[in-house]
């Protein structure tokens, strides 16, 4: 009886970890690049719920249009695309 209860004790464990692991995606902060920008091209939007790893690309609306989000290089250039958790 022991042996199964430590069975079924692990086994949810590592299901609860696991769930916890997956649950855990932080936000990001996100920029836009805007070639019609006067001097800083590469916009601030904020924190967005997005990653730099893996998914669809992460993309929100700034007035009213969609733009895709982005890491931030300098003023005048943004970085990769980031993807939606």
């Amino acid at each position: 009886m022991i042996p199964v209860a430590i069975l079924v004790l692990g086994v949810g464990s590592a299901f609860a970890t696991n769930k916890a692991k997956t649950d855990k995606k932080a936000s990001i902060i996100a920029y836009h690049f805007d070639p019609a920008a006067p001097v800083e091209k590469c916009i601030l939007v904020g924190e967005v719920d997005c990653n730099t790893t893996s998914g669809a690309v992460c993309t929100e609306l700034v007035n009213g249009s969609p733009k895709t989000m982005q890491t931030r290089i300098s003023d005048t250039e943004c970085g990769q695309a980031l993807f939606r958790n």
